[in-house]
């Protein structure tokens, strides 16, 4: 089991509806406090993304996710028409919803969002049932069938790297990015340019007609006809 599944399985994280302290273990009521008020989110500037596959990789050396099975990927679109055709690149992944129709979608509540934004799984109580799977508009969530314990395995998905959070670093995907097209921080504490690019006005989020508020946001390629594979 990685590092990841362990730091979920020794309960740093609580249960659904109780109160979850992720920034700090402290048990001062002040670091518990700020821990609460925190609300993680992350902005893909494409015109910064390369698809060099970067943070696929580091997602991948960083989960050890099933063969074939990635928490994030890049998807690839000609834009044009050749020989003036040209290739934009999406970073995607799981949209930390804040209407997330995973949750309700499981049966036995072993997926919830926590106070800090981050939908999670607990594996001690994932049956591997999948209804969650197709419930998410963005194809985010899979079975794990390494885990197969109980029915087809575990859901796995990207959860911004919580155990990375926890120790004060930022999720993989954000430190391999050579190109910084992942901007990452608190919603309501920005700093730097994820503040600035926060006040925005062209931020757009994937498939907004599903009316799950995500809480990854996107700066479209300007160079692009159809600004991107959104």
């Amino acid at each position: 089991m990685n590092e990841r599944r362990l730091f979920l399985k020794n309960g740093l994280l609580t249960m659904a509806g109780t109160v979850v302290s992720i920034a700090a273990l402290s048990k001062t009521p002040n670091a518990e406090a700020a821990a609460e008020t925190k609300k993680y989110g992350m902005i893909i500037d494409l015109n910064r993304c390369t698809g060099c596959q970067s943070c696929v990789i580091a997602c991948k050396a960083q989960n050890k996710t099933l063969q074939d099975k990635f928490n994030t990927k890049v998807l690839t679109m000609e834009d044009g028409n050749y020989p003036e055709s040209r290739i934009v690149f999406t970073p995607v992944q799981c949209n930390q919803c804040e209407n997330p129709p995973c949750v309700p979608a499981c049966p036995v509540k072993a997926t919830f969002k926590l106070p800090n934004g981050i939908v999670v799984t607990d594996w001690d109580k994932c049956q591997g049932i999948g209804a969650c799977v197709p419930a998410c508009p963005y194809e985010a969530r899979f079975l794990d069938t390494r885990y197969k314990g109980q029915a087809g395995g575990k859901v796995d998905k990207c959860d911004f790297c919580i155990n990375r959070l926890e120790q004060g670093l930022m999720p993989a995907c954000v430190e391999a990015c050579e190109a910084s097209a992942r901007l990452f921080g608190d919603l309501n504490a920005p700093e730097g340019e994820f503040a600035e690019y926060l006040k925005r006005t062209d931020l757009k989020t994937r498939k907004p007609d599903k009316k799950t508020n995500p809480n990854i946001r996107y700066v479209l390629n300007r160079r692009s006809a159809k600004g991107g594979s959104l």
